[in-house]
């Protein structure tokens, strides 16, 4: 005659099977918000970078004549001017026989990488 085996609990294998698969789901879900959270990150600093680009083209088309040059700023996201701050805005001013282009770009950091949003425009002399 057979004694039967008690169905009481989990083998050990069981569990180790369970824990293994919880770890690699955990590691999947881990990785995925690191890469959503840089994702969205570098969707905002762009979003502000453009919305800084635009102001200043703004101010330079509603110029009566805008001055040919250069010029470096570090802003923070509003747009004030901070020494230091996470974006640096230049614009140009480029006349030519008919029309000036403007052109203004945006630089930031974005994990040891510059990036570089450029707006450009052109208005008639």
């Amino acid at each position: 005659m057979r004694r039967k085996r008690s169905q009481a609990g989990f083998t050990m294998i069981e569990v180790m099977v369970a824990v293994l698969l919880t770890a690699i789901a955990v590691v999947g879900i881990v990785s995925l918000y690191r890469v959503q959270t840089r994702s969205s990150a570098y969707s905002r600093r762009s979003t502000e970078a453009v919305v800084l680009a635009g102001d200043k083209l703004e101010v330079l088309r509603a110029t009566a004549v805008p001055v040919a040059s250069a010029l470096d700023e570090e802003l923070d996201a509003t747009g004030a001017l901070v020494p230091g701050g996470p974006y640096r805005r230049r614009w140009f001013v480029l006349p030519t026989a008919t029309q000036y282009e403007l052109r203004v770009e945006v630089d930031w950091d974005d994990d040891g990488t510059t990036r570089t949003t450029t707006l450009r425009s052109f208005r008639r002399l």
